[in-house]
């Protein structure tokens, strides 16, 4: 009797074992984990956890569980998505460019480039009074204002300030009108190198000189960074009846750009004079996205893509303090509804600052 005792209670022990082991795995099936790792701040390090729970399917309401697993499954997609986004912003920032590491090709001074800044007359006070306040006090030779309006104020406080006589309006045409003036005047003031940015760009120079002096200005180079994370497919137009599908790499005018004199003379045939403006109705595109159809595209020059570029349209909290002064530019403004800055500490309140 012991021994039926002692058998029974084994095999009800080994039986709850087993009941455990499967309760385990079930659970793990329906839960899963994804694990973020931030860059590390001093005071502290966070991490982004995403736990997706699936219900059960019940067996009276199948129609209704299917339903719930599917919304699920979704959401959890489109946060694996958002997250993967996350991701690579972080190691395109922190991941050191092998351009830091690219020894220097030719001396070049600040007097060599032409750095044309895109505005318009609304944004004269709001926008470029803080960039007259900041880096352009300290390169007022070397900065060409490109806008849609007449300011004695602006122009008192520097001499390059270039009346477009394009339409205030931000449409592809006006954009597009700017930037012709811009290939012009940089074409005709002999420098080697053309770097836009726009009015809410900062600029570090002694960054973007060291840059650039790992290139030949003579060589074909066009340096900057794409907004998105694909070629651009457009539409070419031939002839009146005749299209063709193309694809290319441009470089974002919201985190600025550069191109050497030697593809800059190249591009004549496309973009000098009024060919710029008919260059763009070609493939009916904005300014920056017809600088790169031109480059690639007609040209096949492949945009060399560098990450110390930055637009307001990427998330700047990502930027490290400590790699601020590594960068060639920065920028401001809003980013899914929220405040869009670089992170770091300063004399000026916000109210005073808004781009920091």
């Amino acid at each position: 009797m012991l021994k039926n005792c002692g058998r029974k209670l084994v095999l009800s022990l080994v039986g709850a074992t087993l009941t455990c082991l499967l309760v385990l795995m079930v659970d793990q099936q329906t839960r899963q984990v994804v694990v973020l790792e931030l860059p590390e701040d001093k005071e502290d390090s966070r991490q982004l956890v995403l736990e997706a729970e699936q219900p059960p399917a019940q067996a009276v309401d199948g129609q209704e569980a299917s339903a719930d697993t599917s919304k699920a499954t979704q959401t959890f997609s489109s946060y694996i998505n958002k997250l993967t986004r996350v991701r690579r912003d972080v190691e395109q920032v922190a991941t050191p460019s092998t351009e830091a590491t690219k020894p220097p090709v030719e001396d070049i001074t600040p007097n060599d480039v032409f750095i044309a800044v895109k505005t318009t007359k609304k944004f004269h006070r709001s926008r470029m009074d803080l960039l007259m306040d900041t880096w352009i006090s300290r390169n007022k030779e070397q900065t060409y204002i490109f806008t849609d309006g007449e300011d004695e104020e602006l122009q008192q406080k520097t001499g390059n300030v270039i009346s477009t006589n394009c339409s205030a309006a931000h449409s592809r045409q006006a954009l597009s009108c700017k930037m012709a003036v811009e290939y012009d005047k940089f074409i005709e003031s002999g420098k080697k190198w053309f770097c836009h940015v726009d009015d809410d760009n900062y600029v570090n120079m002694k960054t973007l000189i060291k840059l650039l002096s790992r290139y030949s200005h003579t060589n074909d180079v066009y340096i900057g960074k794409p907004s998105l994370d694909r070629p651009i497919q457009a539409t070419e137009r031939i002839s009146e009846s005749k299209m063709r599908p193309v694809n290319f790499w441009f470089a974002t005018g919201g985190a600025g750009f550069c191109i050497s004199r030697g593809l800059a003379l190249k591009m004549s045939p496309w973009a000098s004079g009024g060919h710029f403006m008919n260059t763009a109705e070609k493939i009916r595109l904005p300014d920056d996205c017809t600088i790169g159809y031109i480059i690639e595209s007609v040209l096949g020059v492949k945009l060399i893509r560098s990450n110390l570029f930055h637009s307001h349209l990427e998330n700047l909290h990502q930027v490290p303090q400590s790699e601020i002064n590594n960068q060639v530019t920065l920028s401001y403004g809003m980013f899914e509804n929220k405040s869009n800055t670089i992170l770091m500490k300063g004399a000026f309140p916000v109210e005073e600052d808004p781009s920091r």
